[in-house]
């Protein structure tokens, strides 16, 4: 299946408003120099002087967005509830709808409503040639699936929430959210493909956080301690295991020196060096749940949580430091700038970090 936005449709921007740098901020990433956050309705920030002054960028959407990737000082995408994916071509500046969540969720209703059909019919014509009672659940089980299609089918469509996105490059790139959605595109958002079913997850568990490396690895993370990765960018996936049961909240990789971190719940921090065939758990020095994380580019993997808590560990020698703001708001993530200060966004915006 794949899906696009009709540009007919109305769409409502998000209101230019003069506190909007003070508004919930959920994610950060840079657009070359630029630095571009986004938050809640629909709002999008962009700083040209690392984070002292914020211009809100024309967004047509007014609900949260989660996640935003950009590749370049121009190309970017966020994303965010009810499915959106976005796209700027001026570094943040304007933004076009490309994915609109419940067309795509309806059409994957219909193709799921096909499918349990058939699997249905099938079956049921295999046990009617053979009869097997030791099947009868597993029909059952069909016929279910197939109720349950035709009733998503005929109730009012509800799209899911997207979590998280992340571009290779102008091309290709991946967005995952609740009840374990999983899009991805070719051509740079012109089109999307759901791909849920290469990565089933148990009891519709969500996916919270999707990176990758420029060679076409691409990590994923979410409840249930769920882990998949992809060797051949997407083309085809394998669940890992960290041996962790609750929920990661995001992920991060560290290219330069081969180090995956995924983090979550309960001061939840798992670190794999060989692409995720195994993994250790890191005893962080304070507890805190994890929310978001970069890295930076001396090789350590920072990481943000409630009441001003930053983390900081070495790849180079696995060292752990833990620092506390004085003015301990909570963070939804950071990233490292050229000054090796810190600009970390959340509950009231943006802020200046200075860790040294």
């Amino acid at each position: 299946m794949s899906a696009t936005a009709d540009s007919s449709d109305v769409v409502e921007y998000a209101t230019i408003a003069p506190r909007a740098s003070t508004s919930t901020l959920v994610d950060i990433d840079r657009a070359g120099s630029r630095l571009v956050a986004v938050g809640e309705r629909g709002h999008v920030l962009y700083s040209d002087d690392e984070g002292t002054h914020w211009h809100q960028g024309k967004m047509p959407f007014t609900r949260m967005l989660t996640g935003v990737s950009f590749v370049d000082d121009k190309f970017g995408w966020a994303v965010g509830h009810q499915s959106m994916v976005f796209h700027t071509t001026d570094g943040g500046e304007t933004w076009i709808r490309q994915l609109d969540g419940t067309k795509f969720q309806q059409q994957a209703n219909q193709e799921n409503l096909v499918s349990t059909e058939a699997a249905y019919e099938a079956l049921s014509a295999e046990l009617e040639a053979n009869p097997d009672p030791d099947r009868d659940l597993e029909l059952e089980d069909a016929l279910f699936a197939f109720e349950d299609a035709q009733i998503l089918v005929e109730e009012p469509t509800i799209p899911t929430n997207l979590h998280d996105v992340w571009f290779m490059d102008s091309d290709n790139g991946w967005a995952v959210g609740a009840f374990g959605r999983l899009v991805e595109t070719r051509d740079g958002g012109k089109t999307w493909e759901n791909k849920a079913h290469l990565v089933l997850t148990p009891e519709g568990f969500h996916l919270n956080g999707v990176t990758g490396s420029s060679r076409g690895e691409v990590f994923l993370a979410g409840e249930g301690g769920i882990l998949f990765r992809s060797l051949d960018k997407g083309e085809s996936w394998e669940q890992l295991e960290s041996g962790y049961p609750d929920t990661f909240f995001g992920i991060v990789y560290d290219e330069t020196n081969q180090v995956i971190t995924a983090y979550g719940i309960g001061s939840a921090l798992f670190q794999s060096q060989d692409l995720g065939d195994t993994w250790t758990s890191i005893e962080s020095p304070i507890e805190a749940t994890f929310a978001g994380a970069t890295v930076t580019s001396d090789g350590r993997t920072a990481l943000a949580g409630p009441a001003g808590v930053i983390l900081l560990i070495d790849s180079a020698d696995g060292a752990i430091q833990a620092r506390t703001q004085a003015n301990r708001m909570n963070h939804s993530t950071l990233l490292h700038l050229e000054s090796d200060n810190f600009i970390a966004v959340g509950l009231g915006g943006a802020r200046l970090i200075n860790l040294n």
